[in-house]
């Protein structure tokens, strides 16, 4: 009886030790016939996991005409497993977000894929991962950040040469007449430099 036991606790032991997450997304209704599908595994689900220790594989793949062919396979680090579609380089095509992490004010930010439909690929966004709340201003072509803190406030940047170019503005974000005119200001002195 107790080698049963044993056996029992082993089991659901290593079966939660190395358990595995996964997300697929066949993308046939954001990628019209291209034949796009998504595979965001978790290999590593540790509670005590650093925010920048990869946790998971994103695996990006298209398979047409019976041929299947990875078009992007890497590790990065997912807490939550969420995978949204937006556009973040204002050419009205819905681009990859894998979130990454989500701060104790439930700031989150994601890796970023920009997907180019002239080639049918996908490419990483260096730095993506340090802009929280991301959000694409497509009338200024910038990305804002506005992040909840004890004092709460905005950042911008733009993405160039899927490089984040941070603009180096923050200001307050709290919804008064002095931060929208903090807001004002911001938008002026980065569309004179672009």
């Amino acid at each position: 009886m107790k080698l049963f036991f044993s056996l029992v606790i082993c089991h659901l032991f290593f079966s939660n030790a190395f358990s595995q997450n996964t997300t697929i997304i066949k993308c046939d209704s954001i990628y019209k016939n291209k034949g796009i599908a998504i595979k965001l595994a978790t290999f590593n689900d540790r509670e005590d996991i650093e925010d920048d220790e990869k946790n998971a594989t994103l695996t990006i793949t298209q398979q047409l005409n019976g041929k299947k062919t990875i078009l992007l396979k890497e590790n990065l680090h997912s807490s939550n497993q969420e995978i949204e579609f937006r556009d973040f380089n204002n050419d009205k095509i819905k681009d990859l977000l894998v979130q990454n992490y989500s701060d104790v004010r439930s700031n989150w930010t994601y890796s970023l894929y920009l997907y180019n439909s002239k080639t049918n690929n996908f490419k990483k966004v260096v730095g993506f991962e340090e802009i929280k709340n991301p959000i694409l201003n497509t009338k200024y072509n910038i990305i804002e950040s506005h992040v909840v803190s004890g004092t709460n406030w905005a950042s911008f940047y733009k993405i160039k040469n899927n490089k984040v170019i941070d603009f180096n503005i923050v200001i307050t974000d709290d919804g008064s007449s002095k931060s929208e005119k903090e807001y004002r200001k911001a938008i002026k002195k980065i569309t004179s430099i672009k």
